[in-house]
């Protein structure tokens, strides 16, 4: 089974390894993925969700004010000591994670994850997530995708990507040929709707395209 903890963890260190030296010189740096946030704001919020999730405030979680108001709470603390309080207080939230109980708050790990994706994408160091997120993450959303096509009447789709397991009936009438990380950007609105309709399709696909965002799509291309 895979730990929610471990692959939680395994993300912050990696930001950290990415932020901590060079925290003064990407501070005010803005997020491409995020635009209304600075890579000070991402941390924030990253900091902060541990800490609204450890004391228990999560009324609103996953909304924008509440994650707003964590960008605010962190606005006038520098860079380093946001990633020195996340990381003295992510373990206590990560061995929640790893617990039976933890699943409840699973959503945090593709969260953590997207914005690994957005700060690397917006410091010039891309690269898509590790196996291990890849494979738990994408079925699911896949799964969501073909739900809502289903939901919509639309011809069933069996997703092709090139560095993983099809998902899907053989004969079903519609094919997208695309990669998992491609996919998952823009399930969660990090691609515009002009870079869908760009991937491979067996058919027109302008009816599915609503579909691929769950946050709602970009308004302009976005390349990490």
């Amino acid at each position: 089974m895979t730990d929610m903890g471990d692959m939680y963890r395994s993300s912050r260190e990696r930001i950290t390894a990415l932020l901590a030296d060079r925290a003064d010189e990407v501070d005010a740096r803005e997020v491409p993925a995020t635009p209304a946030w600075t890579v000070h704001d991402v941390v924030a919020h990253l900091r902060g969700l541990v800490e609204d999730v450890l004391t228990g405030n999560v009324d609103g979680a996953g909304t924008d004010p509440w994650t707003a108001v964590q960008v605010g709470r962190g606005r006038d603390k520098p860079l380093e000591q946001l990633l020195e309080e996340w990381n003295e207080q992510a373990p206590q939230f990560e061995a929640f994670l790893s617990s039976p109980e933890g699943a409840v708050a699973a959503r945090t790990v593709f969260d953590v994850h997207t914005h690994e994706c957005d700060l690397r994408g917006a410091l010039g160091a891309p690269s898509a997530p590790p196996e291990e997120f890849l494979a738990m993450a994408f079925p699911g959303t896949v799964e969501n995708f073909t739900a809502a096509v289903e939901r919509e009447g639309l011809p069933s789709v069996r997703i092709v990507p090139p560095d993983g397991e099809a998902i899907g009936a053989h004969d079903a009438p519609v094919t997208l040929k695309v990669g998992r990380h491609e996919f998952l950007r823009a399930y969660l609105g990090r691609r515009s709707p002009d870079q869908v309709r760009a991937w491979d399709w067996s058919s027109d696909p302008t009816g599915y395209v609503p579909h691929l965002a769950v946050f709602g799509p970009r308004d302009t291309p976005l390349t990490d």
